[in-house]
């Protein structure tokens, strides 16, 4: 007497992931390897999770998956310092970043690409390719003629760097961690193994090595092969979805448990000497045992292979519920299908058929459909060949289950932004004093941003003797763009209530915040535009990035009372403390050119600019107002009001901060251009009496011009021009 079952393994199952389940043929052997169990183990978290222990298990890899790697090659932190401020009397300031090298193991077997990286959870490399965080990446396919890594083989001793041929891995150069606190952040790799669904009898031919036959219609968009054993992941596929093993003519065979069965085996239920045997006996299990609900973890095609759920409910609610989870990449149309076809599967194993039948010419096997006398069709579980006779264990067929994709959700899904970096724009502005701190020395910030929304920051090197010097990198990206309208002059001390201009912001992630109000305002935003600084109480969005504002305070920080001309294109830059990036290396002069350079992920040169000092944060505002006056008794007054570089604020009814010393001014006096005399007040008037006057001798009706300077700590003011006769 013989025994042949269904699904049974007997060859080795091994391939690339080791381990081999030796199994006689037999129904015990069977239900352990390959039986529902009420919960399958947490196979999806393994692959989301980093590792760089030794012994660790690297997946082999099909069609597309999203899994963790495990390092396999790593420096030491690199550990860079960047010093900045000081100087007259300011603590100096050391700013510490880090950075790594490390090579991480994706799959063991050849992969055609990667695609996207997520650092945790945000994109470290976006679907283009392109890196969102300064490092260099190298990616080997795993394929037996691949190289050795040159960082790697510089690092290791001579012939014990391995090139790991036949496994994937990838190597990041340099990979600089400010972004993840300064940690090696977590990474998932986004694998393309191939591209297109993948037949899950090519699954099984891998794993197997070959050693099994047949085909399946089943396809599936990724799986991850790994587990002690093959009968792990290979269960779960046999477990899960309408397919079966089974052996024919002593080799293993894979195939659909939904195949066609029009062509069903009609069985002979009498011998050969026409007596009939005793009347199968059909069974319907007890409906108590089974789960109300079947549910099946997966990942999730459409949710950037994030685990999933899709559930399906049949008959009365009990205690039984069946948590299938599968490492395979689905889309939500698919798993709900696949987990509406198991639990359909499930309850139809409750009817099962056994009987005699004559042995004839049809032999049959377990797997074999065939039809009883009533049409109904069932598949043969076990075959037992008797003198004479076969006896047949049989469950009903299985058939196909038909959905409406409309009913499967996939779930929402948060992706990380991939945002493209873009050029990197840079400005480097002298600034006046903000605030009420005296500096004592010209101040230069670096803002910077990119054309592309996804731009972060850039590495930064300051011009010293024919020569650059990294000084590290930019600060938060500023709000830049440039005009599109042209900005006629006006006067400084006039709010400019007619004009305005219109500015195109670098990128869409760019905006300013509409506003209705004063430029005097204490929350006024302040503006750069082509080397004005100026303020604005209007801003209107216009769509597009584009915005209009008006309503200006013109000429701001300047001696001079006309604001100058503006053409369209000129470059504007938003100024904001969190944007600003000082440049504290050294101490800069009046007159002196300040070279910056800024190189940002997607520039290939680096991008420069520079600004000339002339000392606004030092320098004394010119006073305005200038009034010459002659009294009936030949007494002459000149008059001017004084300004601070040191901005507090508008005050009604509060004079303003005075910034130096003292309050001092030096007036020059000129007849038709020749020098009569200097002087210097200690207020904000000088006085000549009659006598006094007339001692200078000036012409009578000579043009007389007195220049007005105020003096400060650092500097003298430009002139205050008076002019009378």
């Amino acid at each position: 007497m013989a025994t042949l079952v269904l699904t049974a393994v007997g060859s080795a199952i091994g391939g690339p992931i080791g381990g081999a389940i030796g199994a006689a043929i037999g129904q015990q052997v069977d239900n352990n390897i390959f039986a529902p169990k009420p919960r399958e183990g947490a196979r999806l978290k393994e692959l989301a999770v980093q590792t760089s222990s030794y012994g660790s298990q690297i997946p082999a890899i099909f069609g597309a998956m999203r899994v963790a790697e495990t390092v396999i090659w790593a420096t030491d932190l690199v550990e860079r310092r960047v010093k900045s401020g000081g100087g007259k009397g300011r603590p100096s300031a050391i700013n510490y970043s880090y950075s790594v090298s490390m090579a991480v193991a994706l799959s063991s077997r050849p992969i055609d690409r990667i695609g996207r990286i997520w650092a945790d959870g945000n994109l470290l490399r976006g679907i283009e390719g392109d890196l969102k965080v300064d490092t260099q990446l190298r990616v080997y396919c795993g394929h037996e003629d691949q190289p050795l890594d040159p960082l790697m083989a510089s690092a290791e001793e001579q012939g014990r760097c391995p090139a790991h041929r036949g496994m994937v891995y990838a190597l990041f150069e340099d990979l600089q961690l400010a972004d993840y606190g300064n940690r090696i952040p977590s990474l998932t790799f986004e694998i393309f193994e191939r591209d297109g669904p993948i037949p899950v009898n090519a699954i099984f031919k891998a794993a197997l090595r070959d050693d099994i036959q047949g085909s399946s219609s089943q396809n599936i968009l990724g799986f991850a092969l790994s587990g002690a054993f093959a009968r792990e992941p290979l269960g779960a596929l046999l477990e899960t979805l309408p397919i079966e093993l089974c052996v024919r003519e002593a080799t293993l065979m894979v195939r659909d448990s939904t195949i066609a069965s029009d062509n069903a085996f009609i069985i002979p239920i009498a011998n050969e000497n026409r007596k009939e045997f005793d009347p199968p006996r059909r069974s319907l299990d007890r409906a108590a045992g089974l789960p109300h609900l079947v549910t099946l973890r997966y990942y999730d095609s459409e949710r950037d292979f994030q685990a999933s759920l899709q559930r399906s409910e049949r008959g009365a609610f009990s205690d039984h519920v069946l948590q299938i989870e599968l490492p395979a990449v689905l889309a939500a149309a698919q798993a709900k299908q696949v987990v509406e076809r198991r639990h359909h599967r499930i309850r139809s194993d409750r009817q099962s058929w056994q009987g005699e039948v004559a042995f004839g010419a049809d032999r049959l096997s377990p797997g074999d459909i065939f039809a009883d006398d009533t049409g109904k069709q069932w598949r043969v579980e076990q075959v037992e060949y008797r003198l004479g006779s076969v006896g047949i264990s049989a469950r009903a067929a299985i058939t196909d289950v038909p959905l409406s994709a409309a009913s499967a959700i996939p779930g929402r899904n948060l992706p990380s932004p991939d945002l493209s970096v873009g050029e990197t724009r840079l400005a480097v502005i002298e600034m006046p004093v903000f605030g009420t701190d005296d500096p004592g020395r010209p101040l230069v910030i670096a803002c910077a941003a990119g054309t592309g929304a996804g731009w972060r920051r850039a590495a930064l090197s300051l011009g010293a003797e024919e020569a650059l010097i990294d000084i590290g990198s930019t600060a938060l990206p500023a709000t830049m763009g440039s005009s599109i309208d042209p900005l006629p002059t006006h006067n400084v001390l006039l709010l400019d209530e007619t004009t305005g201009f219109r500015v195109q912001l670098l990128n869409n992630a760019m905006d300013l915040a509409e506003r209705t109000g004063s430029p005097l305002e204490a929350d006024a935003p302040y503006i750069w535009l082509g080397n004005e600084f100026m303020r604005f109480g209007h801003c209107e969005a216009l769509g597009g990035g584009i915005f209009r504002l008006s309503r200006l305070r013109r000429g701001c920080f300047r001696s001079t009372l006309t604001a100058m001309h503006h053409q369209a294109g000129e470059p504007f830059v938003l100024l904001e403390s969190d944007s600003a990036r000082p440049i504290n290396e050294r101490t800069f002069t009046q007159g002196e050119h300040v070279l910056v350079g800024a190189l940002g992920l997607a520039d290939t040169v680096p991008v420069y600019a520079s600004a000339l000092i002339e000392g606004l944060a030092i320098l004394p505002l010119a006073p305005v107002h200038g009034e010459m006056a002659i009294a009936a008794d030949g007494t002459v007054t000149f008059r001017w009001i004084r300004r601070t570089r040191i901005d507090a604020g508008w005050r009604d009814g509060v004079d303003q901060v005075l910034a130096e010393q003292q309050e001092q001014y030096r007036v020059s006096l000129y007849g038709d251009g020749l020098p009569v005399g200097e002087w210097i007040s200690f207020e904000n008037r000088i006085v000549f009496g009659t006598t006094q006057w007339e001692a200078l001798a000036i012409a009578a009706n000579a043009r007389i011009t007195a220049e007005i300077r105020q003096v400060g700590r650092h500097a003298q003011s430009p002139p205050l021009i008076i002019e009378g006769n």
